[in-house]
């Protein structure tokens, strides 16, 4: 698996996954369906996440 693009609905459930703030990034990656280094990349865009500004 390589670093994929996530859709607004994948970034809202990311989101959620965020604030509950107990989820590895595997996990989330897990719940998702896409590469840990997605999420990876993903949260480093932008700090604090927000997924309306990493659309």
């Amino acid at each position: 698996m390589g670093t994929s693009t996530l859709s607004r609905f994948q970034r809202g459930a990311l989101a959620q996954l965020v604030s509950e703030g107990h989820h590895t990034y595997q996990d989330m990656a897990d719940a998702l369906g896409v590469a840990k280094s997605t999420i990876s990349y993903e949260l480093d865009r932008v700090k604090p996440y927000d997924p309306e500004l990493a659309q």
